[in-house]
């Protein structure tokens, strides 16, 4: 082969490549921008039960705000993957159970949203020739991610299948708009069960 061909076929490769990494930023950043507001509303929801000490204008924003960057975003250990979603749902089983009620399968809808951003985010782009030659049509992605065994594991994602999953997401994000209401409303008007005078 020819030098002139040679960079025919690398020009060609470079724009699959390009073409490849644009649309892993549309499939991957549509998703993972959008799942963001999911762990400070659950925190919001956190810091409103426990500091619940209300000022002369109500609640006391600077305490709140101090316990989420102290407790809630200042320790590893309390990350969105671990250790919140647990507090969140004792929180809602021991003080809130008509939310749980209400909402009998969002910790594990949460749950899901949180093992597949993990998955998307720790997965790497099959930029191999074969997937760019015999797979790619311009409609989805592949990625490649290792089990614990150090096996190697493919998958497809699809724009449609992030747009799914974004469907799944407004449903816990709406959810828990509603149970931080709630639970503001039972903080303000000290009417959530267990409260003692």
């Amino acid at each position: 082969m020819s030098a002139s061909n040679d960079n025919v076929v690398s020009d060609k490769r470079d724009r699959f490549l390009a073409k490849l990494t644009e649309f892993d930023i549309t499939i991957r950043g549509a998703y993972l921008a959008t799942i963001i507001p999911i762990e400070d509303l659950v925190k919001d929801i956190i810091s409103h039960h426990f500091c619940s000490t209300a000022g002369e204008n109500g609640i006391n924003e600077d305490k709140r705000r101090q316990f989420i960057s102290l407790i809630l975003s200042g320790r590893n250990d309390y990350s969105f993957s671990f250790g919140i979603i647990d507090i969140f749902e004792k929180i809602l089983t021991s003080n809130y159970p008509d939310l749980i009620q209400q909402y009998p399968r969002l910790i594990n809808d949460i749950s899901e949203l949180i093992k597949f951003r993990n998955w998307l985010t720790h997965s790497i782009l099959d930029k191999s020739d074969e997937f760019m030659v015999n797979n790619f049509v311009g409609n989805r992605i592949r990625l490649i991610s290792y089990d614990d065994a150090g096996k190697i594991h493919y998958k497809d994602i699809s724009r449609s299948e992030i747009d799914e999953r974004l469907v799944d997401y407004m449903n816990v994000h709406f959810a828990l708009e509603d149970i931080l209401g709630e639970v503001k409303d039972r903080v303000f008007t000290r009417r959530y069960d267990g409260y003692k005078s």
